[in-house]
């Protein structure tokens, strides 16, 4: 080992142990002669400082250092020999051994691309099981270091040592990807990255879908499907072990969580309803991607994709479900399943048929939650509704598949969603110019959907059968919502605009249908199947608007009974929460028609002296004219301006519409509503006795898709009175 270096007048005692170019050559990057002082720094007048070598660390022997070499290699060997065949390479595409099931789950973290070039391992923290990847990375630099300290005698030691950094925190403390839209080949899944559920808890999650789920929304053939869970049997031609089918079992687990309390779920799997739900949500969108979901043609991948979304809806409150919608109509297209191609089997047809219809119930249903039109047009898609039929009727063998008529089977509640699906569909799209269905026709289509409903499947229901009770429910609750989105429409319609109905009707129709969808909370035996009920802000925000112009009476005190219900219920489930586009202007409705109730409680005078009786005041021989015109008119004609008064002891009989779901003749003359004025305007003087519905809705359009992003909660409160509802006549409300 060299000694030190000091400056001696003569130098020629060191000069034969100079071996390293001193410090100013290696700055300058010149040639030096390692003499001393060397003829560089002499000419350039500089001292000459000669370098120093690393010092040399104490070595215990050749085979002491061999062995740690060989012990550190076994262990990396052992590593890799762990990602044989479950670690897909870029190149290549994914298997069923990507995916292992055992151990702690972990995620999948992402860099920004400034951290990108500054880490050693870039795919440290891109794939799943990063804590893996980050061992590895540190045993191949320990293995680099201990390789190369007999190679460094020669180097000279660096002036200033930098610091460098792998990224490794910040990969971990990245936000994690949605894993379905990340491309196949990047998500790599390691050993324990991923956790399976017990044989046993399978076993328990199978039989709550079966019982909660496959009911009501039928997507899969049940006897195939108890196939390939229970005996592990092929499903739909693959491999029970295929990702495809590996995604369609993770659906059926993080589906039946979703129907389940967070009691429950203490009590069968002592963890938290959270805590399974993000684990299976993982597992499910992780073994979609992989499976390559964005350009699938496999219907196993579709159905497990869309059991997904329908599933996320009422547990996820975000815009995820809503904007996942939209990919899974693009990937149904891409597979032709909105038009039906000849050559495939009746099974796969079938199949293929309750797949479309429930995309089409999903869309519905996320664009209702979220006040929006729907994505699929009508008439942009041609394929029959699924058979009537019993699942226990037919097999992949089957070479027909039966179709009932008036009888109650398998697919009852899922027809009854799809008949629904385009009735609401005509009535929720918007209009772009005056050649749209007239409100008259609107209204008849709506009532026609009640008739209907009744005929196929409330008359058939068994109420002592729990489901049957479900089913007469929600058709009642359907049939009235449709009739309240033809005279209160969701969106602006240019051709025709429904009349002022007296604020009384419109009010008797959406008590009709918060208080048939209050049944299923009050049937103790359909709680396993509340899961799927959708938020009726519809309904609640037409009762408040009618609540804000009416008080006293029995009416006012029925509908306050259900809407206080609904609304503590909903505000837990509306879309983008209580602080969403939604439930803004409902909850300053709720207030405003509360104070108005409470407003005559202090003072049973009226408000304002008026011309004529108030609705606030109603009762049946005080009501306010009302207009009727001669004949039902469907024409685009112009309203006349004063027709004839109806007898206002028709408008005081308030709309039953269990007895209209009841009855087998439906006479669309005895309706209250058909025989409403064609285009009646409110009474003359009396602009207090109801809320405008389309103010209503202009309040819902000027809110933004999350209040959050657009401006705060403190923001929002600092707003006038007029800023924030720019469109309601607040004197009107009181």
């Amino acid at each position: 080992m060299a000694t030190s270096v000091g400056h001696t007048p003569s130098g020629s005692e060191d000069h034969q142990h100079i071996r390293l170019a001193c410090q100013a050559c290696q700055r300058k990057k010149i040639k030096c002669d390692r003499s001393f002082p060397c003829r560089q720094c002499t000419r350039s007048s500089l001292q000459c400082v000669p370098s120093t070598r690393k010092p040399r660390t104490r070595h215990v022997g050749k085979r002491a250092v061999d062995s740690e070499l060989r012990s550190r290699i076994s262990k990396l060997e052992g590593l890799v020999e762990s990602l044989s065949g479950e670690v897909g390479m870029a190149s290549g595409s994914p298997g069923p051994e990507d995916y292992t099931p055992a151990g702690e789950s972990s995620s999948i973290s992402r860099q920004a691309p400034s951290d990108r070039d500054n880490m050693a391992s870039p795919t440290v923290g891109k794939y799943m099981g990063s804590t893996f990847w980050s061992s590895l990375t540190t045993e191949v630099q320990a293995l680099r270091d201990a390789l190369e300290e007999d190679q460094g005698d020669d180097e000279p030691e660096p002036t200033s040592p930098t610091t460098s950094s792998n990224g490794l925190n910040a990969a971990l403390s990245a936000n994690e990807y949605d894993f379905i839209i990340c491309p196949p080949t990047s998500i790599y899944v390691m050993p324990g990255a991923l956790e399976e559920p017990s044989p046993q808890m399978q076993a328990i999650l199978y039989g709550t879908f079966i019982e909660n789920v496959a009911p009501m929304f039928k997507v899969f053939h049940i006897p195939t499907l108890r196939r390939f869970v229970e005996r592990g049997m092929p499903y739909l031609g693959q491999d029970p072990g295929s990702l495809p089918n590996r995604a369609v079992k993770a659906s059926l687990w993080f589906s039946a969580v979703n129907t389940i309390s967070d009691n429950e779920c203490q009590v069968r799997f002592h963890q938290t309803r959270a805590t399974l739900m993000q684990q299976y949500r993982r597992i499910v969108d992780v073994l979609l991607a992989q499976a390559d979901v964005m350009n699938t043609s496999d219907l196993a991948v579709l159905q497990a994709f869309v059991t997904t979304l329908i599933a996320s809806r009422i547990s996820d409150v975000s815009r995820r479900a809503w904007t996942m919608t939209a990919l899974v109509v693009r990937i149904a297209r891409a597979m032709d399943l909105h038009h039906e191609v000849p050559g495939r089997t009746p099974f796969e047809t079938e199949l293929r048929r309750r797949a479309w219809y429930a995309i089409r119930f999903l869309d519905i249903f996320t664009a209702m939650d979220r006040a929006t039109e729907p994505i699929v047009t009508g008439g942009s898609h041609t394929t029959p509704r699924p058979n009537n039929v019993n699942d226990s009727e037919f097999d992949e063998a089957s070479t027909t598949i039966p179709h009932h008529e008036n009888k109650l089977t398998d697919m009852a509640f899922a027809l009854l969603a799809s008949e629904a699906t385009g009735v609401t569909q005509r009535l929720n799209t918007p209009e772009i110019k005056p050649s749209g269905d007239t409100w008259q026709l609107r209204l008849e289509i709506a009532q026609s959907f009640g008739k209907q409903v009744h005929e196929k499947y409330v008359k058939h229901c068994d109420m002592s059968i729990p489901f049957h009770r479900l089913i007469s429910a929600i058709a009642k609750s359907m049939s009235a919502g449709m009739v309240l989105r033809a005279v209160r429409p969701m969106q602006r319609h240019v051709s025709s605009v429904p009349p002022r109905i007296d604020s009384p009707y419109v009010l008797r129709i959406a008590v009709d249908a918060l208080q048939e969808n209050e049944k299923i909370y009050e049937d103790p035996e359909a709680e396993r199947w509340r899961w799927l009920v959708w938020v009726q802000w519809h309904p609640l925000a037409v009762a408040l608007a009618g609540l804000c112009s009416i008080r006293g009476g029995p009416l006012a005190a029925e509908a306050w009974s259900v809407v206080d219900k609904a609304y503590t219920r909903h505000s837990m489930h509306v879309a983008d929460t209580r602080n969403g586009m939604l439930w803004r202007p409902i909850e300053k409705l709720y207030k405003k028609a509360r104070s108005f109730r409470d407003a005559g409680q202090r003072s049973p005078q009226p408000v304002a002296k008026q011309t004529q009786p108030s609705p606030a005041d109603f009762n049946s021989s005080s009501l306010p004219p009302f207009y009727n015109p001669p004949s039902f008119q469907t024409s685009l004609s112009p309203f006349p301006e004063n027709p004839a008064p109806l007898d206002p002891m028709m408008i005081t009989t308030p709309m039953d519409f269990n007895a209209m779901t009841s009855s087998t003749d439906f006479n669309f003359a005895n309706d209250p509503l058909m025989n409403a004025a064609a285009g009646a305007g409110p009474p003359a003087g009396d602009a207090n006795s109801w809320l405008d519905w389309e103010n209503i809705m202009s309040d819902f359009e000027s809110m933004p898709m999350e209040v959050g992003d657009e401006f705060s909660a403190q923001a929002y409160q600092s707003l006038s009175e007029g800023q924030r509802w720019p469109n309601v006549l607040h004197n009107d409300l009181v």
